[in-house]
């Protein structure tokens, strides 16, 4: 289950966002700070959680130029039509 959130985490470097794996009283997320795309996911969420919420903001944006394995593809787009 790691590599699968390193495979997401390395999606969202591929788009410009940085991935902030934190501790603290806060949910995850994504944002923009200073023009600096950010997405905070709290280290003691457990990880099919953590790995579940970067599933879902990434169902939320277009990566139709971004080259992805088509295995990461796939559960991207079950989860856009999930979510939607």
């Amino acid at each position: 289950m790691l590599s699968l959130r390193t495979e997401l985490e390395a999606v969202f470097t591929k788009i410009g966002y940085t991935v902030v794996i934190g501790q603290g009283d806060f949910h995850a997320g994504t944002c923009v700070v200073l023009k600096d795309k950010k997405v905070v996911v709290n280290k003691f969420t457990p990880l099919e959680q953590q790995i579940d919420f970067l599933f879902r903001a990434l169902s939320e944006m277009d990566l139709s130029n971004v080259f992805l394995l088509p295995e990461i593809r796939e559960m991207i787009d079950e989860r856009t039509t999930l979510f939607r």
